[in-house]
């Protein structure tokens, strides 16, 4: 039987975390520590989140989300 993914809510995120697109339909999160010393990105494709090399990042081929919400429905459509 098919189980459907939980979506991640805003909410679930640190302060401060920033949502991109990357190539078109890979949404990525970039998410302070704790202290706010250091980020990591997070790529949820299929919305399951997994570490992202920060070195595939290049400045045109990703880009900020419109909003949190755009940036939930690339989860969403990579989930089906």
């Amino acid at each position: 039987m098919f189980k459907r993914r939980i979506l991640p809510k805003e909410s679930d995120f640190p302060p401060g975390t920033e949502f991109y697109i990357f190539e078109w339909d890979v949404p990525l999160s970039k998410e302070p520590d704790e202290n706010g010393e250091a980020v990591s990105y997070f790529n949820w494709f299929g919305s399951k989140r997994q570490a992202y090399p920060i070195d595939r990042l290049k400045i045109d081929n990703n880009w900020p989300a419109d909003s949190f919400e755009h940036w939930l429905e690339i989860v969403k459509d990579s989930s089906k």
